[in-house]
């Protein structure tokens, strides 16, 4: 059932570190704000005309919700299932509780993330995530200019099929995976461990390490004309795709090792401004690649030199 009540800033965990979650929280969820709070367990599909105030509370466990109309949505909650079926834009604050499921709408919505386990399934809106400390499943669907950033948890990531999307691995594991068609989007990796997989991609996409040094990365590229972006310290494991890939590398001052895999006649290297090739030796691993700050690049299985 649904209850109108006034709650104090702190009544609804907010769990959320100082910054853009809290604040935002903060913004919606204060000492004077009405809030609707669905509680019972149940089945509920509600409306905002006349029916609930703008900000929704989902703090009981095992619920099922649709809404329609709201312009915030915090869920703490366990084994909470909503759904937001309309237009309207909203934030949603996952804060703590496990088995979180959000289905958005055609809308944008920002969602603010915090420990637990949650499963967002987007739908043709755009949607941002702001990473969390638990665990984060999210499905892209049929959305495009999505922007996904993960957190220190276990995170997968399920890129839309719109394409324009960016997805940014985090300081835990990130697994990523696009397939179809879709083009212009952008797979960064952090600085825990980025495995991704674009292997069943056929538009062109950019895959990129983390650009401020650290992390480990895996990558499988497509069939497209996709480009790598490394150096920069990270430490990368790449395997060209089909297409004719540009594998380029850049320099934040501190050297990385990337190993390309595949690479083949119709592929292409570049090197950002001020990297300058200065030692290349063929060996058993391949053609080894060293640059001026450092860097190495290894192209497995090639038994000649590049430059």
């Amino acid at each position: 059932m649904s209850d109108i009540m006034t709650v104090n800033g702190g009544t609804i965990p907010s769990n959320f570190s100082a910054g853009a979650g809290q604040t935002a929280f903060a913004s919606f969820f204060n000492s004077s704000t009405v809030v609707s709070d669905v509680f019972g367990s149940g089945a509920y599909s509600f409306s905002s005309t006349g029916i609930f105030p703008s900000e929704v509370a989902v703090t009981a466990p095992a619920i099922t919700v649709t809404l329609s109309g709201a312009n915030a949505i915090a869920i703490s909650g366990q084994n909470d299932t909503v759904t937001a079926g309309d237009a309207t834009p909203f934030q949603a604050f996952l804060n703590g509780s496990s088995g979180i499921v959000l289905n958005t709408g055609a809308a944008p919505s920002t969602i603010f993330a915090s420990s637990g386990s949650a499963t967002v399934n987007a739908g043709t809106g755009s949607t941002t995530i702001n990473g969390s400390t638990g665990s984060l499943t999210f499905s892209g669907g049929s959305s495009s200019n999505d922007s996904i950033t993960a957190g220190s948890g276990v995170t997968s990531l399920f890129g839309g099929s719109g394409g324009n999307s960016t997805l940014v691995g985090g300081s835990g594991v990130t697994n990523m995976l696009l397939t179809g068609s879709s083009s212009g989007d952008v797979l960064v990796g952090g600085t825990g461990v980025s495995i991704i997989d674009a292997s069943g991609t056929t538009g062109p996409l950019t895959i990129s390490t983390y650009p401020f040094g650290g992390g480990q990365m895996e990558a499988t590229m497509g069939s497209g004309a996709d480009t790598f972006v490394g150096g920069s310290g990270s430490h990368a494991v790449v395997q060209a795709g089909s297409g004719a890939d540009v594998f380029a590398f850049v320099s934040n001052g501190t050297p990385g090792a990337d190993t390309i895999i595949g690479f083949n006649a119709k592929d292409n290297v570049a090197f950002g401004s001020g990297l300058t090739v200065t030692g290349e030796a063929v060996g058993s691993l391949g053609d080894v690649i060293t640059l001026s700050d450092g860097t190495t690049i290894t192209l497995a299985g090639i038994d000649h030199k590049l430059f």
